[in-house]
């Protein structure tokens, strides 16, 4: 980046696999893309009148690490790209700036790292006994360690519009000895927020990789009741996901479509069913347990512990 340009912030991988600033070809054009996607949907939070518009998002490659620069000449270029793709822009940023438009789109990712990390899901939309502080503009969401992150509304609004997988390009990069940070400038200081192989899958949406059996207690064919929240459900793959103990385990209908399970969706319930350790491959060994669900009640109480019942 040239010296006399303003630095907005970065995205960029750090450690031994980038040591000398190269990355695999098909891996950077993918970070690339990742990021040019998760700029492109916070920046049309602030102005979906911009949805459908063709405009380009200029960045630098860097050497070092691999680093994807955000700075003020991109701000210009990108300003004048929406500005001819769609006249309307003029009104959506006449007050704020496309510096600003950047900085926010950059600190947006920022906060869905946090909130990621935070919840450990984020595929969670609604929460349970939330706290305000700031006349209502800080919204604190607590995690299932009773722990509780205060998020500006605006970026909390942010959060829950995006889609799980906004991240999943950029974070798919990640790995033990190439770790992903997000910075932005902010009056001159740094503030970085940082996605290491550990917490990954959070963002990949891949399942967890587990030293040993997830909840051994859980045995194959045992019948079981939890009370958790239905965390997720995929029509693709009929599947739910049940938050228990800081972890998302797959639900299962016995028979049917969870369509039907719909009004459960982000709901303190009641799952009733069977747990199952079969793998892809039929070995009863699987690491992480499923549950084969025949009924799903909703409930007003907070997530308790699973009641197990000999089958």
């Amino acid at each position: 980046m040239d010296a006399e340009e303003e630095q907005l912030g970065y995205v960029k991988f750090t450690g031994q696999l980038v040591k000398q600033g190269y990355m695999d070809a098909r891996k950077s054009a993918q970070a690339l893309l990742g990021v040019d996607e998760a700029v492109r949907f916070f920046i049309f939070q602030q102005a979906p009148l911009l949805k459908g518009a063709d405009f380009e998002f200029p960045v630098k490659v860097r050497k070092g690490s691999w680093e994807i620069v955000v700075g003020a000449f991109g701000a210009v270029a990108l300003a004048y790209g929406i500005k001819a793709a769609q006249k309307m822009a003029e009104n959506d940023f006449a007050d704020v700036g496309m510096k600003d438009v950047l900085k926010k789109s950059l600190k947006g990712i920022q906060w869905l790292i946090r909130i990621g990390k935070h919840l450990g899901d984020l595929a969670i939309k609604k929460f349970d006994n939330p706290r305000f502080r700031d006349d209502n503009q800080l919204i604190g969401i607590r995690n299932s360690e009773g722990e509780y992150l205060y998020v500006p509304k605006e970026y909390f609004e942010f959060y829950l519009s995006s889609p799980p997988s906004l991240l999943k390009k950029i974070a798919e990069v990640v790995e033990d000895e190439r770790v992903l940070s997000v910075g932005v400038f902010e009056d001159g200081i740094l503030v970085e927020e940082a996605v290491s192989r550990r917490v990954r899958q959070i963002f990949t949406q891949e399942e967890e990789i587990e030293e040993g059996q997830l909840f051994p207690e859980l045995e194959h064919g045992q019948r079981v009741v939890i009370e958790a929240e239905v965390t997720r459900g995929n029509e693709m793959s009929n599947t739910i996901g049940i938050g228990y103990r800081g972890h998302v385990i797959t639900g299962v209908p016995e028979i049917g479509s969870i369509v039907r399970f719909k009004s459960c969706l982000f709901l303190n319930c009641r799952i009733s069913g069977r747990v199952s350790r079969e793998d892809d491959k039929g070995r009863i060994d699987a690491r992480r347990p499923k549950i084969i669900f025949s009924n799903i009640e909703v409930i007003e109480s907070e997530p308790k512990n699973l009641s197990l019942f000999d089958s």
